[in-house]
């Protein structure tokens, strides 16, 4: 019983899901025109309603937190994104959850 603590299969599910979210969201302002600071913001602003939705309902502890921030930023990283921009979301994906 006390071993479903460790389980961060969920928060790992939720982290890359966000990180899809917001990968779409940014490539599909991409095709259309040339990538704007408005753009950005907004795609932002879409992940944090995100989070407020999807994540902050699972009150997850340090560990899961810590799973949910990994996968989502390293999802990003995957997808080639702007390392200083995912440290960035991930640091304002962290300050969201708390």
């Amino acid at each position: 019983m006390w071993l479903d603590w460790f389980n961060s299969r969920i928060a790992t599910d939720v982290g890359n899901s966000l990180a899809d979210h917001f990968m779409a969201a940014t490539t599909a302002t991409k095709e259309r025109r040339p990538s704007r600071p408005a753009d950005r913001a907004q795609a932002i602003q879409s992940l944090l309603a995100r989070v407020d939705s999807e994540a902050r309902p699972l009150r997850l502890g340090v560990f899961r937190k810590a799973k949910l921030a990994n996968s989502f930023k390293w999802r990003l990283l995957d997808r080639g994104t702007d390392p200083a921009l995912v440290d960035e979301l991930t640091r304002m994906l962290l300050l969201r959850l708390t």
